[in-house]
């Protein structure tokens, strides 16, 4: 049975004032991170997490990535971003994490379907994609969730942990989002 999705999930563009409560959740969430963010290494104090949202300030004023934090009843659940844009051809790749203890709850679903709207509305995209390590269930499950088309393995995609892995990837076009 599907999990209900909640309501109370928003994104809202990061802040630099956002660098400590951000570095504080990924602190808390090093263990759950660890196998499949390969920055997770690179940041090992607050000013990493600056440095990211300064980056990420950027990357928007640049229209080449797009970086939300993902809010549940206000507070800081995780981060989801479109990466990788190219204007010229419309499409984008999405990544995201989420606070452990959010996890199996519906709230990446509901986070993704705010980024998806935004995506495929003002953005004016016509393909996303997520690559997700394949040994990554739970990622690959919510791309499976929202209707992305698995495409195929990319072998030896992704560095993670000093390994090369293979990536399961997923797709999403903007008439399919649309049905």
């Amino acid at each position: 049975m599907p999990v209900p999705l909640p309501s109370d999930i928003a994104l809202r563009a990061p802040e630099l004032s956002d660098a400590p409560a951000l570095f504080a959740l990924i602190n808390a969430n090093r263990d759950a991170l660890r196998p499949w963010m390969p920055w997770l290494p690179l940041t090992r104090a607050e000013a990493d997490s600056r440095a990211f949202l300064e980056s990420a300030a950027a990357s928007r004023q640049a229209g080449s990535a797009y970086t939300w934090l993902v809010l549940r009843g206000g507070e800081l659940a995780g981060v989801c971003d479109l990466h990788a844009v190219d204007a010229l051809n419309r499409h984008a790749f999405v990544g995201y994490w989420l606070d452990s203890s959010q996890v199996g709850q519906g709230v990446m679903q509901a986070a993704l379907r705010l980024l998806l709207a935004e995506a495929f509305g003002p953005l004016g995209l016509h393909r996303v994609a997520i690559d997700a390590a394949e040994d990554n269930r739970r990622s690959c499950a919510v791309a499976e969730r929202l209707g992305f088309r698995y495409e195929g393995v990319l072998r030896e995609y992704l560095l993670l942990q000093g390994r090369y892995c293979d990536a399961r990837q997923y797709s999403l076009l903007a008439h399919e989002w649309k049905q």
